[in-house]
């Protein structure tokens, strides 16, 4: 009896035919896919929840607004406590502050303590606002500032006599700290609400 050949297939199946891979294989591979798929689109942020922040140059125009009252009120603030410690050392009773008006030391400290808050606002909402900040708290809190500042300069204005285009001249930057903080607020609100993804 002849002996099979050694390069004949033993198995009797035609040469060069793949073979099949075991059943139950493909499918779990299929069913891996499909669970991971919803999984990675899931993590993607969709696009038309991006939101643009504002522009650099506007964010710079909005804190270059602030400088003149910035300086006016940090000069005019220092001056005004030094000037009223001063008084108080000497053990004057009242201060001479211009206008012909004659105020007590404490009075001129109070006054100068009001304008330095008053630069911190202002410096505080530059700051946010330069570096598009997006901290509720932050402008919770500076527009709070800036609101009370506001009433207490327009009470004083009404209450000594001070004609509304100077009180706008001067604690015109108040009112535009408390604006801006306020607008800020409500879109960094509106923002977290919507779960909105702010873009770098």
């Amino acid at each position: 009896m002849d002996e099979p050949r050694q390069d004949e297939p033993m198995s009797g199946a035609p040469e060069g035919e793949p073979t099949a891979a075991p059943e139950g294989e493909p499918q779990a591979a299929t069913e891996g896919d499909a669970a991971s798929a919803p999984a990675e689109e899931a993590t993607q942020p969709p696009d038309e929840v991006e939101v643009a922040r504002t522009g650099g140059g506007l964010r710079l125009l909005a804190a270059v607004v602030t400088a003149p009252w910035l300086v006016g009120y940090g000069v005019t603030g220092a001056w005004a406590v030094m000037r009223g410690a001063r008084a108080a050392v000497d053990g004057l009773s009242s201060v001479d502050v211009g206008y012909s008006r004659l105020v007590t030391p404490p009075g001129v400290i109070f006054v100068g303590v009001l304008l330095l808050a008053g630069f911190a606002v202002l410096l505080a909402a530059a700051m946010l606002v330069l570096y598009d900040s997006r901290r509720r708290g932050a402008w919770a809190a500076v527009c709070v500032g800036a609101a009370v500042l506001t009433a207490g300069s327009v009470w004083a204005a009404v209450s000594g006599g001070l004609h509304p285009g100077l009180w706008l001249l001067f604690f015109g930057g108040l009112l535009y700290a408390a604006a801006l903080s306020l607008v800020e607020l409500l879109l960094v609100t509106r923002v977290a609400r919507r779960g909105t993804i702010v873009g770098p």
